[in-house]
């Protein structure tokens, strides 16, 4: 879907009604990175959402969220499990399908934050304005 993202330790998995998101989430890695999520819906496939996991510290240490937790966090203030839930019955979603990149690891060592940012830059540049889920950026 985006390019530049070839380097990166990557995988995905599907979240569709009545899903368990810990269960279905479990192979996604303990690491920082950045993911995002596709609606399928109606035919159509749309990037609705870009995100990432956790903080660097200035000392370089991470800190906060890896991937698996903050994927199953919360959005909007409310449990990421949930959020998912009614964002399938209230947009008639057939499913979610999510991916996720680890930007450091033994082979990377980039910001998650950098990356996200060239991720939403590359959908600003084709769309003029952030994936449907991003309130802002």
């Amino acid at each position: 879907m985006f390019s530049g993202l070839e380097q990166y330790q990557q995988g995905h998995f599907f979240f569709e009604k009545g899903d368990n998101l810990r269960t279905v989430s479990k192979s996604v890695p303990d690491l920082p990175g950045v993911y995002y999520v596709l609606r399928l819906a109606k035919g159509k496939v749309e990037i609705v959402y870009i995100g990432k996991s956790g903080t660097i510290l200035q000392t370089g240490s991470f800190k906060g969220q890896t991937l698996r937790r903050r994927i199953n966090n919360k959005q909007e203030n409310i449990k990421r499990q949930d959020y998912f839930t009614q964002k399938i019955e209230n947009e008639q979603i057939d499913a979610l399908d999510i991916y996720w990149f680890v930007t450091i690891d033994e082979n990377n060592n980039d910001l998650p934050s950098y990356v996200e940012g060239f991720l939403m830059q590359q959908y600003f540049k084709i769309y003029g304005r952030l994936p449907e889920w991003n309130k802002e950026y």
